[in-house]
């Protein structure tokens, strides 16, 4: 998926997987501090989980890759959010385990974060109400979120098509509050625990986050669900599938994808 010059896209080459790991190298041992750089010898950041993972890129036109993302399925291994985070409510895990995946390893380069409260994900400064599919103040670079919605999108249609129902995330709250604002809906399940700084455990029904999206911002909601099969396009409002069309040949005429 292309949006505003970048792409979006589940990683699927050994090229692509080396420099996925170099990034989150780079922001999780050298930027943050949050991983002994010494442990990571070859300058790749991976652990256990990876070979479980669903993972994705966002990527610039020299296809150097700007933001990373994977999605954990159940194994052995079992979630990382499990882990770090014991207290959890876990009478809200009610459904099959094999339709629950845990957002993870969410980064964004630093050469796309241009204001000091932007946050590790670039996002923290922006303020404006979506209300078409890419509204105009994308466009420019000190407020973009595009990376992180990006990859959001393409994590939401390959869920969508892996028959994954709930999503998992440990999220700190500026970035939970900040999803709020694009009406992405997670529920708190657990208490704050320190796992790579303060954050808090949440779950996501994706049923949901789909009826809120599509009530609040219907243009967004359009944009995540374009590109899907018939058959996997959420069951919200009457006739979305048409809409969807409609909805994204008029936002490719106007030139906002």
């Amino acid at each position: 998926m292309d949006i505003l010059g970048f792409r979006f896209f589940r990683v699927n080459t050994d090229d692509m997987m080396a420099k996925y790991y170099r990034l989150r190298y780079e922001i999780y041992c050298h930027e943050t501090g949050f991983l002994p750089a010494e442990e990571y010898p070859d300058g790749f950041e991976k652990d256990e989980y990876d070979e479980h993972s669903i993972h994705f890129v966002a990527a610039d036109k020299d296809d150097n890759v700007i933001g990373t993302l994977r999605l954990i399925r159940d194994s052995v291994d079992g979630f990382p959010l499990e882990q770090h985070c014991p207290n959890y409510d876990r009478s809200k895990i009610d459904f099959p385990r094999s339709g629950l995946a845990e957002i993870s390893r969410l980064t964004v380069s630093k050469d796309w974060r241009r204001r000091k409260n932007d946050g590790l994900y670039g996002m923290q400064s922006y303020r404006s109400t979506i209300e078409n599919p890419i509204p105009d103040e994308i466009h420019q670079k000190r407020k973009r979120p595009i990376i992180v919605f990006g990859l959001y999108k393409v994590m939401y249609m390959e869920s969508k098509k892996e028959g994954i129902t709930h999503w998992y995330a440990a999220m700190e709250q500026k970035l939970f509050e900040t999803l709020k604002k694009f009406s992405f809906v997670f529920e708190p399940i657990g208490p704050e625990n320190d796992y790579y700084g303060p954050v808090t455990p949440f779950l996501g029904k994706i049923e949901t986050v789909e009826k809120k999206l599509y009530k609040e911002k219907p243009g967004v909601m359009h944009l995540m669900a374009y590109g899907l099969e018939s058959k996997l396009m959420p069951r919200i409002g009457l006739a979305f599938p048409l809409r969807n069309c409609l909805v994204m040949k008029a936002a490719k005429m106007s030139g906002k994808i």
